[in-house]
């Protein structure tokens, strides 16, 4: 099924409903800092006492936070359709003494960084395997405390290939994939689960384009951030575009010629991330009980049919 009819729309356009039943929230450039905020300060100090409350799985939350005694928390994202998501959180949890903001980044390369510097205080926009890779890599102390939705990962075209026709090609096709490692390994499993190549067995979950073994039909890769992958589409013959990215750009999983559809495990669940020393923060734990909710789930199956399911329901 071919976009090139669908390139006209945007995520405001698709989510208006959403956004006027829910709590507007301010977004910040990713060169702001935390620490220049008095608003992170009484975060850090409301941390603190969380911490020398003793386990925090016991400790009473008053005690880190409440109406009288506000906190204020910055939740790094990497797209205005996370902001859909948790406005109703963020409504949700202002009366209590919890104050969400956002702070919107444009690569997935800076909010881990962000976190472990301590410019933000949370993050919740990337999948267990891109975290355990950029934790590692960089030796970022953090933590996963809570699981959010896993997003599908599907080929889209804005040619007139179908599935069937594009692997039946006898020319070279122009495939645009995500270029960092998990992303694009992510992507790489998913042409071989539709019969582009076979890639060794060996590779492990993040597969690289050098482990491809064989080709069924011939491939030229045009790697790109994974939120510019959209941007390139009228260039190549077929895109794998994240699901968050896709509906960024207006797109449905219906416009998607295929569909990931197996999991293995939890390596593609999205996630929030917090420093590890503040894991226990009762004020995080909250934050994370209230995303987890039929409430949140309301909004994936509403809003985002096709893309968004709840991985804190999956086991």
């Amino acid at each position: 099924m071919s976009i090139r009819n669908k390139f006209a729309f945007s995520l405001a356009a698709v989510l208006a409903a959403l956004s006027l039943t829910a709590c507007s929230g301010s977004t910040s450039s990713a060169s702001s800092s935390a620490a220049d905020t008095s608003a992170d300060s009484s975060a850090a100090e409301s941390a603190s006492t969380a911490e020398n409350s003793g386990n925090a799985d016991n400790a009473d939350s008053e005690a880190a936070y409440s109406p009288e005694n506000p906190v204020t928390v910055k939740i790094g994202l990497t797209g205005n359709v996370y902001e859909d998501i948790w406005n109703p959180i963020k409504e949700k949890l202002a009366p209590e003494g919890i104050n969400l903001e956002y702070e919107q980044f444009t690569s997935f390369n800076i909010p881990n960084n962000a976190l472990n510097s301590g410019e933000i205080d949370m993050n919740a926009f990337q999948h267990h395997a891109y975290f355990n890779n950029d934790t590692a890599s960089n030796g970022y102390d953090l933590t996963a405390i809570g699981d959010t939705y896993i997003v599908a990962m599907n080929i889209y075209t804005a040619k007139d290939y179908t599935i069937e026709s594009a692997l039946a090609s006898t020319d070279t096709l122009k495939i645009a994939v995500p270029n960092d490692v998990t992303n694009e390994g992510r992507a790489l499993k998913l042409l071989e689960s539709a019969g582009f190549f076979t890639i060794n067995a060996e590779a492990g979950a993040s597969p690289e384009i050098t482990d491809i073994t064989e080709y069924a039909v011939p491939v030229e890769f045009v790697e790109v951030d994974a939120n510019l992958v959209y941007s390139v589409i009228q260039d190549v013959d077929l895109a794998v575009i994240n699901g968050n990215y896709a509906l960024d750009s207006g797109l449905t999983a219906d416009d998607a010629i295929y569909k990931e559809s197996e999991y293995a495990d939890n390596s593609y669940y999205c996630l929030i991330a917090v420093r590890t020393e503040d894991a226990e923060n009762p004020v995080y734990k909250r934050i994370v009980e209230a995303y987890q909710t039929q409430d949140t789930i309301d909004i994936y199956n509403n809003e985002f049919k096709g893309f968004f399911v709840p991985a804190w329901t999956l086991g």
